[in-house]
């Protein structure tokens, strides 16, 4: 998986982005890197793919989190989350509420 400056980029944008907020986030493995942003009930989640953080050096994560809209991308998402690869973002499939 990823050094560890790579997960800090991320966690960098979403902190700034995202102030006041509760971040939480964990590793899957070479796979993937999880983040949860939360605040007063409401939460975002994303899934950093490994070959993204292995592709790209922390300043190039920053710059393409900021020149894709993340922020924008998570608050519009709503139960869906975000998926962040080498090709950009794309939506995950929304969660289903059980009867």
């Amino acid at each position: 998986m990823s050094d560890q400056t790579k997960i800090d980029a991320v966690r960098s944008y979403l902190r700034k982005t995202f102030p006041e907020h509760d971040l939480r986030d964990k590793s899957r493995g070479a796979g993937a890197h999880d983040f949860t942003i939360s605040r007063a009930g409401v939460s975002y989640k994303m899934t950093v793919k490994g070959i993204f953080l292995d592709d790209h050096t922390p300043a190039e994560i920053d710059s393409l989190l900021r020149k894709w809209h993340l922020e924008r991308e998570l608050r519009k998402s709503e139960t869906a989350g975000v998926i962040v690869g080498n090709g950009g973002l794309s939506h995950a499939w929304p969660e289903v509420p059980h009867p």
